[in-house]
């Protein structure tokens, strides 16, 4: 039985309008996003099975973070949606099921027991539709493993954005990253600690549908290959073993951080693992943890213009929070620019290498 631990109006004000978008579309809810709302198919009362011809007239409001289904339902906020759409009765069931969707547990846990008999965060699988080959064994998750394939005519191609990002083509080829020429998307196959194909990601490098998300998962042929964030790290399958060698693991928010640390030093030297959102869950922790990391180095986007404004109290604290979550368990650091060195939203890594060891050099331990 899970235990509901969180305030779920607390959850609420952490949910964006494009985390909407992409649990809606995670529904198969063909999701379409205006300013300030988004409209989408009636997944509320007609499912999520395939060819069910829902109509286009389930909204949500940004304003007041409110569904409402205009031939059915009425008015409904986002946990009665996924009661009603997973046929969920416990309102605490669908609650955890968004946090775990979210990867919102650092943001929300105050205080949290890491052994693995306290680990509740794999019981959320038995929700997700996709996920009915995981196999769980001794508190270790097995993804379903996606078909690789399926980007393998897609070219791997200089891109230009990248390069001037600091990411190499060579770790690209590596990585397996590809280029969608006909949507302007980057696509990224995500694996698991066994190499495994679990998820692929798309990252566009249109300027004008970044309002929309950034990333979001591959949709390909009516297929859609996401995987829950929560439970896998990007990067761990070729840092695993310099971790356990140098017990220490560098945590960043994307892929393209985790890329650049390779191209600074090298695929085979990688410590770097991307948690692909600012927060750090259980089970990454205890990925990390039995590979025989020591120090966990958080190194998150610079998410505040100034330091010692408002904003930059408020990203210290969020990740103090992480820190206050682990450090019984675990030495934890923090690359945090008070010299404002990292342009606004920079990851630690973005602006060079040797931006990145000053920074490293003199992180924080917490």
């Amino acid at each position: 039985m899970i235990i509901l631990s969180y305030d779920k109006d607390k959850v609420k004000e952490q949910i964006e309008l494009d985390d909407v978008f992409n649990l809606l579309d995670y529904f198969g809810a063909e999701p379409q996003m205006y300013t300030d709302y988004i409209i989408c198919r009636t997944v509320c009362h007609n499912g999520i099975s395939p060819g069910n011809d829902a109509s286009m007239k389930l909204y949500y409001y940004e304003k007041t973070r409110l569904f409402h289904c205009y031939t059915h339902c009425g008015s409904f906020d986002i946990f009665e949606l996924v009661q009603k759409v997973k046929n969920i009765e416990d309102l605490n069931t669908a609650v955890y099921f968004v946090v775990n969707f979210f990867n919102l547990q650092s943001q929300l846990d105050d205080e949290v027991d890491i052994s693995d008999d306290n680990l509740e965060d794999w019981r959320i699988f038995r929700l997700y539709q996709e996920q009915k080959d995981i196999k769980i064994n001794d508190n270790d998750i097995e993804l379903p493993e996606c078909d690789l394939s399926v980007i393998k005519y897609y070219p791997q191609l200089i891109i230009n954005s990248w390069i001037k990002d600091n990411i190499s083509k060579d770790v690209c080829d590596f990585a397996n990253v590809r280029y969608d020429p006909l949507c302007g998307n980057i696509l990224i196959p995500h694996f698991d600690i066994n190499n495994r194909c679990v998820g692929i990601r798309q990252r566009t490098i249109i300027e004008e549908k970044e309002q929309y998300g950034k990333y979001k998962p591959w949709r390909n042929n009516g297929i859609l290959y996401n995987h829950p964030l929560a439970f896998n790290l990007y990067g761990l399958n070729w840092a695993k073993d310099r971790i356990q060698e140098m017990q220490t693991a560098i945590v960043v928010e994307s892929e393209k951080a985790a890329l650049a640390y390779m191209t600074y030093f090298g695929t085979g030297n990688s410590i770097c693992v991307a948690t692909c959102g600012s927060s750090l869950s259980k089970y990454q922790f205890k990925l990390l943890k039995d590979c025989g990391c020591k120090e966990i180095v958080i190194a998150y986007d610079h998410d505040f213009k100034e330091y010692g404004t408002e904003e930059s109290k408020r990203v210290e604290e969020k990740i103090a929070k992480i820190g206050n979550k682990y450090k019984s368990y675990m030495n934890i650091s923090v690359l945090f620019d008070r010299e404002n060195i990292l342009n606004y939203k920079a990851s630690p890594l973005d602006q060079g290498k040797d931006v990145f060891l000053y920074l490293f050099k003199n992180r924080i331990v917490l």
